[in-house]
């Protein structure tokens, strides 16, 4: 076979693989369009309302997944920061990085704050992608794990502004006093590890391994005491001794677990706690962009409605108030506790 039959047989051969490759594409994006979405609408009566808050109130804003901003007028904190909210095939497929107009968007719709600090669950994607561009914006320090602070350092961080929570396991900024906790991630979770040298982006999903993941306990000079717990998952006695008015509750994958697992979740994290408050957060779709609004997960993500089924009688039983945020807009949180 001569030469010229060689480089035709090749260039069949790479053609047919092209095709199988956009098939597959076309097939996967045919079916996570075809993938029903829970709706958010039967659970509208949860959404707490936006009001103007008192003098010095404490306010929180919920910017999806585990995006929270929580403020008393002077001093503003945040967690994650994750804003860019890359696409499906990107995501599975190519290299994702910061969107820096997506996120400046974000941050205007916030109120574009000065942050104190940057406080990140964990190293994947969907928490710790926009941490250090938002943190390097918004003058924030950059708070989180050793893998976390490698995604900081790899966008041009300084060092100075860069807090491990491997070493250090409790800050002061401005009048809220935050304590961290090793937690476990959500069961099944990809892409273990750590990320272990300054890490360049974009970079591939795959690079953004978990580093440890903590929840984080903060207490206003009010007096009131908020922890965000981000991952649907528990150790036993995690929270023994902590005591908390508000917990932002993690329930993404929640509803893929058994009921019995429902059960301990909210008995190690809402009921030995002893909240009166509970919101349940990284429930929406991070694949969408923020300017869609807020979405379960499709189904074939996770079942938005079982968890919600079975967490709405654990609170009614216990006598805690389950409420949704609404996006972007402020909640005074004192305001939104149920009475006593």
């Amino acid at each position: 076979m001569d030469h010229s039959m060689l480089a035709c047989g090749e260039a069949l051969g790479r053609g047919r693989r092209l095709m199988a490759i956009v098939m597959l594409l076309a097939v996967i994006g045919g079916g996570v369009v075809a993938c029903s979405t829970p709706s958010i609408e039967p659970y509208s009566a949860l959404e707490l309302r936006s009001s103007a808050p008192a003098a010095g109130a404490l306010t929180a804003r919920f910017m999806g997944v585990s995006t929270l901003m929580l403020s008393d007028g002077n001093t503003s904190i945040m967690t994650d920061g994750f804003f860019s909210r890359p696409g499906f095939l990107r995501v599975a497929l190519g290299w994702i990085g910061p969107d820096r107009s997506r996120i400046d968007t974000a941050l205007h719709a916030a109120g574009n704050p000065t942050l104190a600090a940057v406080m990140v669950a964990h190293a994947h994607y969907d928490h710790a992608l926009d941490s250090a561009v938002v943190a390097l914006r918004t003058g924030a320090v950059l708070v989180g794990s050793a893998s976390v602070a490698n995604i900081g350092s790899g966008e041009g961080l300084p060092p100075e502004r860069i807090e491990t929570v491997e070493n250090k396991q409790s800050f002061e900024f401005g009048k809220f006093k935050v304590q961290v906790f090793p937690s476990p991630h959500s069961l099944g979770a990809r892409y273990p590890g750590t990320i272990d040298v300054p890490l360049k982006q974009p970079a591939r999903a795959s690079e953004y391994k978990e580093g440890g993941n903590y929840s984080y306990l903060i207490e206003q000079s009010n007096g009131l005491r908020i922890l965000i717990h981000p991952s649907a998952n528990f150790t036993q006695g995690m929270f023994k001794n902590v005591k908390a008015d508000v917990v932002f509750l993690g329930i993404g994958f929640l509803g893929k677990q058994d009921l019995q697992f429902a059960r301990d979740y909210w008995h190690e994290v809402v009921q030995v706690t002893g909240a009166r408050l509970v919101i349940p957060i990284h429930w929406d779709d991070f694949f969408e962009p923020l300017d869609k609004g807020l979405h379960p997960m499709p189904k074939w993500m996770d079942k938005f409605d079982i968890a919600m089924q079975r967490l709405m009688p654990m609170a009614l039983a216990d006598g805690v108030a389950l409420r949704l945020m609404p996006l972007y807009k402020a909640i005074d949180l004192k305001a939104a506790l149920p009475a006593r």
